[in-house]
């Protein structure tokens, strides 16, 4: 699954911050962290064990992420 933020003030106008989770071969989940504006590139990777370490982590990731104004833009209208 993924979750997209993206910035519209000042200048990081355009900004795309991008968390990308699910599980990998070995059933663990992964959840990571891609950042850029045209070309993201992988900024973080975090593996967990259990759902509620990965929940914990994206709460506090996307909590920074809000106070620095990004929107996600699977909330804005097409």
């Amino acid at each position: 699954m993924k979750i997209t933020l993206v910035n519209y003030t000042g200048r990081r106008y355009g900004r795309k911050i991008s968390y990308e989770y699910g599980y990998d071969l070995f059933g663990n989940i992964f959840l990571e962290k891609f950042v850029g504006r045209e070309k993201s590139t992988l900024k973080d990777k975090w593996i967990f064990e259990e759902v509620s370490s990965l929940v914990k982590v994206l709460d506090v990731e996307i909590y920074k992420r809000e106070v620095e104004h990004y929107e996600n833009i699977g909330l804005v209208a097409a």
